[in-house]
């Protein structure tokens, strides 16, 4: 069931840029994060990498998400998934 999430990163100068998102678990709004970061906007969004923690907050409970640990997940869920789900998981980007 999805839930409203914030993720936040923090760039290389310190500053906070978050994002409230829609998503199924943390890991989920993380790399939800990581696609509207490589998305062409207005507001220009750092560049996640494999060395991103990404801040996720859901329920008032703070999580942290590793970049190498979420890029994991993503190739483990691009495997698992079948079916229109796993065709349009596919096209989200990845973090390399």
């Amino acid at each position: 069931m999805s839930r409203w999430c914030t993720v936040t990163v923090i760039d290389p100068d310190g500053r906070r840029h978050s994002l409230d998102l829609l998503a199924d678990s943390t890991y989920d709004a993380a790399h939800l994060f990581v696609v509207e970061a490589k998305k062409e906007r207005a507001e220009a969004l750092p560049m996640p990498t494999l060395a991103t923690v990404f801040e996720v907050v859901a329920d008032g409970k703070v999580y942290h998400v590793a970049g190498a640990a979420l890029q994991r997940w993503i190739v483990e869920r691009r495997q698992k998934l079948n079916g229109p789900k796993g065709y349009l998981f596919g096209q989200r980007p990845g973090l390399v």
